[in-house]
């Protein structure tokens, strides 16, 4: 249905909410000329600002059910291909089989085409001041680390702590971290991050911040290295490293948050020396070292089981006094399961915006998991760039699909493809994973987890060495 534009700007602007057609994505900055385009989407009038977001979307998939009595199509249906009309049945991909082991694939080189604001200018500072800001900073870490700071200092200093791993990391830690560093240090006030090392674990990432051992810097090359700083060859943003274990599997323990700007919804673990899987294991730090302890004691001996029981009961006692829980499956931990979308290869999920009744936010990729595994595999083992044009023409279209899917407010649909790109580990597919997740993060409104990502593609590596200080 097609409106005549008249000079009134009031009924111009009437005439495009009445419209039931999809608003278009770029508003008055469409280019698009072609018909098709202009019959499936409508355009604000000139001079008018309107922005496409969920609440106009809803009520634009209403007015059209109500007049045409059907809900939005799927448009990779049109290939032939089975999708589901819900994210309910993709989380049921899970059982499918995997043909490979992730951590067989090469670490990618270092990248020079990652995506950068162009407009963010940094402000001009002085030398002088840069000095005295970073003195300062060294002065109210030491202060942290003192042991006869008063309760008002200690609680002044744990606010300029937060702040400059704020500045360093993007991320803000939750109350569980600064409680465990105090737990590490009453077992050892003078080596608080090795005060584990019985049971094989280390305190890394922003605990050497509380330790002194990071010192702000206003280098913005400085600050990217830091979000690399332990991070994992698998460890997609959404990740955060604090807790390293044994080398030969890569075990590591850390914070997880769908989005950089909120607090984590629970502590996960990845063996990156296995494969690219990551499993929630409790709502904070210490439920999580708590069900390590529990596996661990099976497995000692008897001299082991002595220190490890021992250690145990202090981190128990110690939660207890702090009213800290041990749950592993918290009622926040089954809400945000409930809103998990996709599962992933990384089997953690992905949660964005979804509205079930006009399934708006997400659909199902172009690909079933296991197709989209294949697709990989092919890429992974061609043994040239000829015999690798195939398999990547077939993903180049699912990515295709992805972007219409974003184009039409389906943002988790960019999402999904980008981690398991990533996921999959494999050089020749990361510009494409960059790609899904730049156009996710930037419309979910994610910038930081945007910024973590790029500085990890430029310098993602294997291992378990992975200090940057």
């Amino acid at each position: 249905m097609f409106f005549t534009m008249s000079s009134n700007k009031d009924s111009q602007m009437q005439a495009y909410k009445d419209d039931p057609r999809v608003p278009c994505q770029y508003g008055v900055k469409c280019y698009q000329k072609n018909s098709q385009h202009q019959s499936k989407y409508k355009h604000p009038p000139k001079k008018e600002t309107v922005t496409c977001n969920l609440q106009l979307m809803k009520n634009v998939e209403k007015k059209t059910e109500k007049a045409t009595g059907e809900k939005r199509k799927n448009p990779f249906k049109d290939n032939g291909k089975a999708h589901s009309k819900s994210p309910e049945r993709k989380l049921q991909k899970t059982q499918e089989p995997y043909e490979r082991n992730l951590h067989n694939l090469s670490p990618s080189p270092e990248r020079t085409d990652v995506v950068r604001d162009n407009n963010e200018n940094d402000k001009d500072i002085s030398s002088d001041k840069v000095e005295a800001s970073t003195e300062r900073e060294k002065i109210s870490l030491n202060r942290y680390n003192s042991h006869n700071s008063t309760e008002h200092n200690v609680s002044e200093n744990k606010s300029e702590v937060e702040r400059i791993i704020m500045d360093l990391f993007l991320v803000e830690m939750p109350d569980d971290f600064f409680k465990f560093y105090e737990f590490c240090k009453s077992i050892s006030k003078d080596n608080p991050l090795s005060a584990c090392k019985s049971v094989r674990l280390k305190l890394v990432g922003p605990y050497d911040v509380l330790d002194g051992k990071i010192k702000i810097s206003s280098s913005e090359n400085d600050k990217e290295k830091y979000l690399t700083h332990w991070r994992y060859y698998y460890d997609p943003p959404e990740f955060q490293t604090i807790v390293k274990c044994d080398d030969k599997e890569g075990l590591h323990f850390g914070y997880w948050r769908d989005d950089a700007a909120e607090k984590p919804v629970f502590v996960a673990t990845n063996r990156a020396n296995v494969n690219g899987v990551f499993e929630p294991v409790a709502e904070n730090i210490f439920g999580a070292i708590d069900g390590y302890l529990q596996n661990k004691v099976k497995s000692a001996n008897p001299f082991e089981k002595t220190s490890i029981t021992r250690l145990h009961s202090q981190l128990k006692n110690f939660a207890k006094q702090h009213d800290i829980t041990l749950e592993k499956n918290t009622a926040d931990m089954r809400a945000r399961e409930r809103r998990v979308v996709a599962r992933t290869f990384h089997r953690a999920g992905i949660v964005v915006p979804y509205d079930k009744k006009t399934q708006l936010g997400y659909r199902d990729l172009a690909a079933t998991d296991s197709d989209l595994q294949k697709i990989l595999n092919q890429i992974e083992e061609a043994g040239t760039p000829e015999e690798r044009k195939t398999p990547i023409a077939k993903l180049d279209e699912i990515v295709r699909l992805a972007t219409i899917a974003a184009d039409e407010c389906d943002f988790g649909t960019c999402l999904e493809l980008g981690h398991d790109l990533f996921s999959n580990g494999s050089i020749h597919v990361q510009t494409r994973a960059l790609q899904m997740l730049s156009i996710a993060y930037t419309h979910l409104k994610r910038p930081h987890l945007l910024k973590i990502f790029e500085a990890h593609l430029k310098n993602r590596k294997k291992g378990c060495d992975l200090g940057v200080i």
